[in-house]
């Protein structure tokens, strides 16, 4: 849709509010303007509807209605949803216990769960209801309802409107409430939230500065934040000086055609190539980084078995760095795992993917001296970073390779053959990925060296990977492949040398 024909809708939308408003009831309080000039601007964000806490909406000793609760925030996300500018509007199903307020932590935790960008929670501040007819078939309702949006990754409360309506109707109590009251209380409350959320993106997209000052500058979006989570892994000061013969295939599939996405994975690939070129000596222009439609198995043909190896040539002190971010899938049939590029079918995987056996091969054919893959990915199909054809079964599946064995190559996989690669909201990366470069930064340096050999990088990733998966409920135990005992030498290859 249009963004002018959205604003017409929306105002459309309202304006019939309005009128049934009007038409329906006669307000000692004139309720706010209904028309909202929507901005022309889309905002990519998710938005999930809190709990509203009604808690006071009573009459004669007894609540009004059944789950009025979950039915007012039904009506706010659809209201929402009519001014078509947000990626998504969720409601948020947090169980509570009888007689106990809600945790704001578990509500918070809940919205991150859900990928939730901001949390929008209410609370009825005050409620009156009178009869105005002997019967009681007509009632005057006052209602005063306060709103706030929060971050939903730093729990920072940014923004926050009260608003008061009063109706006369005739009717069902519970219905005047739902029905006449909260759509004309939603109408003052929900334009100017939305103006907020779509004024704090406009800036952040005009802002010519750096772009941490740039996402300091905002409280939606991730604000200080985000920057604080971008610093956090920043890529570290080195003394590795720039290497003319290293090369590197960087792939990060978030957004898939037809499967579901793989969150933070463009991020994850858009990293480890800021480490690579700032902190591990690869030129710009050897490394080569595919993201998202860029991704199809003929690009990685391309890149795996033309590009590789016409860079690499016949020098033997040529490094390789091959990173991996997206869904891996199991072939049921062969017991091969595969990457699936963003066109991949799990159905068809011979014909649409690529398979680990012919990477292997591939890379076992370079005379390099050095090949690192870091697959964040998983094979089993039991979800995570993984997929499988319709009707079959999550299995084990083997990513090793008798290749391993020989060649100059490592493998750091993020998941053990029936396990899932997990994400970690909190952090904006893969969980397997976060922890590879906060090694990376020196958190691996186990005998204060000053740097950061595979064996250290991953003696520090194991347990960090395993025991916050277990906080999420999962299973994730990173792999080193083809094994401590086999790799020798290849075990102390330093990674980076950090400057003290």
């Amino acid at each position: 849709m249009q963004a002018s024909s959205r604003t017409r809708s929306l105002r459309i939308a309202l304006f019939s509010v309005a009128t049934a408003f009007v038409a329906a009831c006669t307000p000692t309080i004139v309720p706010p303007n209904l028309t909202v000039p929507v901005k022309e601007q889309d905002v990519p964000i998710v938005v999930a509807i809190g709990p509203i806490d009604t808690s006071k909406v009573v009459y004669e000793g007894g609540p009004i209605g059944k789950d009025l609760d979950k039915s007012l925030q039904k009506v706010v996300r659809d209201m929402l949803h009519r001014t078509n500018v947000l990626k998504d509007v969720i409601i948020l199903d947090v169980p509570a216990e009888a007689g106990k307020k809600l945790d704001p932590e578990q509500v918070l935790s809940t919205a991150r769960a859900q990928h939730a960008d901001v949390l929008l929670v209410g609370d009825v501040k005050e409620f009156q209801a009178d009869s105005t007819s002997a019967f009681g078939s007509e009632y005057k309702v006052a209602l005063r309802l306060q709103v706030q949006l929060f971050n939903a990754h730093t729990g920072g409360l940014v923004w926050k409107k009260t608003e008061q309506v009063t109706v006369q109707k005739a009717g069902e109590l519970d219905q005047i409430v739902l029905h006449v009251a909260m759509p004309s209380l939603n109408a003052g409350l929900l334009p100017p939230l939305v103006d907020h959320i779509q004024t704090d993106y406009t800036v952040l997209q005009r802002a010519q500065v750096s772009a941490l000052a740039t996402l300091g500058s905002s409280s939606v979006f991730g604000g200080a934040e985000m920057a604080r989570i971008d610093a956090d892994l920043a890529p570290p000061a080195s003394n590795v000086k720039p290497k003319d013969h290293a090369y590197a295939v960087i792939i990060g599939v978030e957004d898939y055609r037809d499967l579901p996405k793989v969150d933070y994975a463009k991020r994850d690939a858009e990293m480890v190539k800021a480490y690579l070129t700032k902190s591990l000596g690869y030129r710009e222009q050897n490394v080569v980084m595919l993201l998202n439609d860029r991704v199809t198995k003929s690009d990685l043909e391309a890149r795996f078995e033309k590009w590789l190896p016409k860079q690499v040539g016949e020098n033997k002190d040529a490094e390789v760095f091959i990173y991996y971010g997206g869904h891996g899938a199991p072939d049921p049939n062969t017991n091969q795992a595969f990457m699936v590029p963003y066109n991949g079918d799990p159905a068809y995987l011979e014909t649409s993917a690529y398979s680990l056996t012919r990477l292997y091969e591939t890379l076992g054919k370079l005379p390099a001296k050095n090949i690192t893959v870091v697959m964040d990915s998983c094979f089993s199909g039991a979800g995570g970073r993984s997929v499988i054809q319709k009707g079959a079964r999550p299995m084990l599946i083997k990513v090793e390779n008798p290749l391993m064995a020989s060649q100059n190559m490592v493998v750091l996989s993020a998941a053990a053959g029936n396990q899932i690669s997990n994400a970690m909201p909190e952090k904006r990366h893969g969980l397997f990925t976060y922890y590879f470069l906060k090694g990376l930064q020196g958190e691996a340096d186990a005998n204060k060296d000053g740097g950061v050999d595979v064996e250290e990088l991953y003696a520090y990733m194991k347990p960090k990977v395993e025991t916050e998966a277990r906080r999420m409920n999962a299973e994730q135990s990173p792999q080193l492949l083809p094994g401590v005992d086999l790799l020798g030498e290849r075990s102390k290859l330093k990674l980076i040398d950090l400057k003290k």
